[in-house]
């Protein structure tokens, strides 16, 4: 029985590649595909920048939808977080070498517990033949705001100081990406 069930495996997984399909020189999306993100952030408030950096991986579940999961690594000026997300990408023209896309990130972000996190991009992707993309999208991000509790010593009065700081790392930026 196991070697049946191995062999139907590794026959879909072969029906699976052999069914890629290719229509004006571009790979057709199907099936599982990752992404992997850089963004280049400008915060709302404030004049600092920041970088994101993430990895989606999904399935498209028809040529134009792709649904996923996704963690990432945003590094902010004094600390960094790590946004966890589930993901949603619509490729308006898949048979076209570049088309306009619209992605929707939804989750959560953690440093010292889990807030609310929303990406929102538009852009566009540029295909090949083969099983490969490239993107380029405007994007914006809401992290809910959070206070950051800061505390230090004084020695004159032999206490602690708690310094209490509200930080917004709600931005605007420009993302670069890659899917395989």
């Amino acid at each position: 029985m196991k070697k049946i069930l191995v062999s139907l495996l590794f026959a879909a997984m072969a029906f699976n590649a052999n069914a890629q399909e290719v229509v004006n020189g571009v790979r057709v999306p199907s099936g599982y595909q990752g992404h992997l993100e850089y963004s280049n952030l400008f915060y709302v408030s404030g004049f600092n920048t920041g970088m994101d950096l993430s990895t989606t991986h999904g399935f498209y579940y028809t040529p134009n939808m792709f649904v996923g999961l996704g963690i990432g690594l945003h590094v902010a000026p004094g600390n960094a977080y790590v946004p966890v997300y589930a993901a949603a990408k619509y490729i308006f023209n898949y048979r076209s070498k570049v088309s306009p896309t619209v992605q929707m990130k939804m989750g959560s972000f953690f440093n010292e517990g889990a807030k609310p996190y929303l990406d929102l991009s538009f852009g566009f992707r540029f295909a090949s033949d083969h099983d490969f993309a490239f993107s380029i999208q405007a994007c914006g991000s809401f992290y809910a705001p959070f206070d950051e509790t800061d505390s230090s010593w004084d020695y004159n009065t032999s206490t602690y100081i708690y310094t209490s700081e509200r930080i917004n790392l709600s931005s605007v930026g420009l993302r670069l990406g890659i899917e395989w």
